[in-house]
């Protein structure tokens, strides 16, 4: 995997100075042709989720507050939603896939949101950013309905069994404590950033407690986890959203969370995408119905140039192990999806012969790009990270033939119902 950061593209129609252009741009210029782009956002900056927050300050000191109501998305949060989407216009119009300014019509531009108030509005941010003023439909299912595209098990789209779940998870994991060992320094770092290392400290700020499983529910209708990735993922998760979201250190971990330490933090969110989304089990049907549709929107002649879908971090991880990726990006523990962040697939026609190849790759702005707001151009611009698959043959380094790329996401599809 290589990591690099795009430069951006200045547009002779903007009136822009100087002519640089993005890795999607640059490969346009290799005899390739860009012809349909599909990017599964995670939604933006957002408030903490009811439930989420699983400790408390180890002496009492009270978690800050939301102006807003739990599990939306923040204005902040959309701010950066449409910058990112301004990115995205940009990069493309460098590319050719569309003019630089104007609506884009009804045929060339998809926008698809999971049922939230956060997906729904961190989709109509992108939307904004992409088109400035253009009436660009956001579809999506009634709110609070289960989407299968985006909650496939949930919805009933999928087989799925608890019992066959929680025996392969354990199987592929060796069981939480497995995954927790190595991780011995961010559990240390919580238990600092929550105020543990004095004489009358909580149980749980010993490693002796630190211990975790994965069992049954009583009615052997769900999987219950237990020890600290139960209890510190969604806790590191709501101090790195008060970090983007800008709030003043005081209310980032109390201001004992640096961003070495929220990167520690990040490593403990994605201990938990380790049981619920990865393992082959899981990964294949949570990204069942996600996987089926994006097979259509690669193949089908007649899809939009760009389809744009706005989940969750644990759709991202599923589809990237169905396809057998891994990523890192900047300020991130490795696998955790960035806050507003993309996976991006990308078809591309060879000039020369018309054969297709595919381009996966991770776009994101940095936690510091989204707590500053910083304008996405010069050298503020999102990384965007190239994910190779293994086992492509091709000429063309980064890429994979359009039929290697529908094959991985077959397997998972036919666990759609």
């Amino acid at each position: 995997m290589r990591l690099r950061h795009c430069l951006s593209a200045a547009l002779i129609l903007l009136a822009m100075v100087g002519m640089a252009f993005c890795a999607t741009a640059a490969h346009a210029a290799e005899g390739m042709q860009l012809e349909r782009v599909v990017l599964l956002y995670r939604h933006g900056v957002r408030t903490p989720l009811p439930g989420e927050i699983q400790l408390d300050e180890a002496y009492g000191a009270a978690w800050p507050s939301w102006p807003q109501p739990p599990s939306e998305l923040t204005p902040h949060g959309a701010v950066g939603a449409r910058l990112m989407g301004g990115f995205d216009r940009r990069r493309l119009a460098a590319a050719g896939l569309f003019p630089a300014r104007g609506c884009p019509g009804g045929d060339q531009l998809w926008f698809w949101a999971n049922t939230d108030q956060r997906t729904i509005a961190s989709a109509g941010a992108l939307a904004e950013g992409f088109a400035p003023g253009c009436a660009i439909a956001i579809g999506h299912l009634p709110q609070g309905s289960e989407d299968p595209l985006f909650h496939p098990i949930e919805a009933g789209a999928t087989a799925w069994n608890a019992a066959d779940a929680v025996a392969a998870i354990q199987s592929t994991t060796n069981g939480p404590d497995a995954l927790t060992a190595p991780h011995a320094d961010a559990l240390a770092t919580m238990a600092a950033v929550m105020g543990c290392g004095h004489d009358r400290d909580p149980d749980w700020c010993s490693p002796d407690h630190w211990r975790g499983n994965l069992s049954l529910s009583p009615d052997e209708q769900h999987m219950v986890l237990t020890g600290p990735i139960a209890t510190t993922s969604g806790t590191a998760e709501a101090i790195l959203m008060a970090y983007a979201e800008g709030r003043s250190m005081q209310d980032v971990g109390w201001g004992r969370a640096d961003p070495s330490r929220l990167e520690q933090l990040s490593q403990l969110h994605a201990l938990l995408f380790d049981i619920y989304a990865r393992p082959d089990y899981m990964a294949e049907r949570v990204a069942s119905v996600m996987s089926r549709r994006i097979i259509d929107l690669l193949q089908n002649a007649k899809a939009p140039r760009l389809s744009v879908l706005v989940g969750s971090d644990n759709n991202i991880v599923a589809l990237a192990s169905v396809l057998g990726l891994h990523f890192k990006m900047p300020g991130y523990a490795k696998d955790d999806p960035p806050i507003g962040g993309a996976l991006g697939i990308e078809v591309w026609r060879e000039r020369s012969t018309g054969r297709r190849q595919v381009r996966v790759f991770y776009q994101a702005q940095s936690l510091d790009q989204l707590r500053r707001l910083q304008a996405q151009d010069g050298s503020a611009i999102p990384s965007t990270l190239d994910l190779p698959l293994d086992g492509c043959a091709t000429e063309r380094r980064g890429f994979c033939p359009l039929e290697s790329v529908i094959s991985r996401l077959r397997r998972a599809s036919m666990r759609a119902q």
